[in-house]
């Protein structure tokens, strides 16, 4: 008995295997190609095909939308002062981008008020402590002690060289022990990001 080839009528496919090896090849057979051509073989719509009689002329195709469009959404910032869709869009609760008032949801985080009270001394001494130790005194705790953002920490000072080469090291450490799917993810993120932009 020949394990090799095994069939299966139902779904049109056909297994060719070698005993030797253990990779299984999958292939439609002609019958299911051709039922498939078939079913996937729609008439078009007769307004979008071209017209067979002789002398006809190009036309435009009218095709609706569902539903007709409402006056509401039209921005106001294009309508003209004296347009009476104005006052129907302030009577319905409909802002400037023609969309309704609605409730907007929750801040992810509490909402402040911006502070610009670091002085030039107070920005000196920063850098001075992450120069002398950055290890101790990261942006975090930089950001905590003068109370700021620590995104504004690192516009105003940048650690060491050495610090710098420290953690880069323990960074290619850490990739060393990272196994083939891990090292592709990374890398397929990385190429998606160099691509932002640029309708790749």
């Amino acid at each position: 008995m020949n394990c090799g080839i095994t069939s299966r009528a139902a779904g049109g496919l056909v297994r060719r295997a070698n005993p030797k090896s253990a990779s299984v090849i999958w292939r439609r057979c002609e019958s299911s190609f051709r039922r498939t051509t078939q079913r996937l073989n729609v008439t078009p719509e007769p307004s979008f095909t071209h017209s067979r009689t002789p002398g006809a002329q190009d036309q435009i195709i009218f095709n609706p939308p569902s539903s007709a469009p409402s006056v509401y959404l039209t921005p106001s910032i294009f309508l003209p002062r004296n347009d009476p869709r104005l006052e129907h869009s302030s009577a319905a609760g409909v802002n400037s981008t023609g969309l309704k008032f609605k409730r907007l949801p929750p801040p992810v985080r509490p909402t402040y008020e911006k502070r610009y009270h670091l002085t030039d001394t107070d920005i000196v001494l920063v850098r001075q402590l992450r120069t002398e130790n950055p290890c101790r005194w990261t942006r975090e705790i930089l950001a905590e002690k003068f109370h700021c953002s620590s995104l504004f920490i690192g516009m105003i000072c940048e650690a060491s060289s050495d610090h710098k080469e420290k953690q880069k090291q323990v960074l290619e450490a850490v990739k060393s022990r990272w196994g083939r799917r891990r090292r592709m993810a990374r890398e397929d993120r990385t190429t998606r990001r160099d691509t932002w932009g640029r309708e790749e």
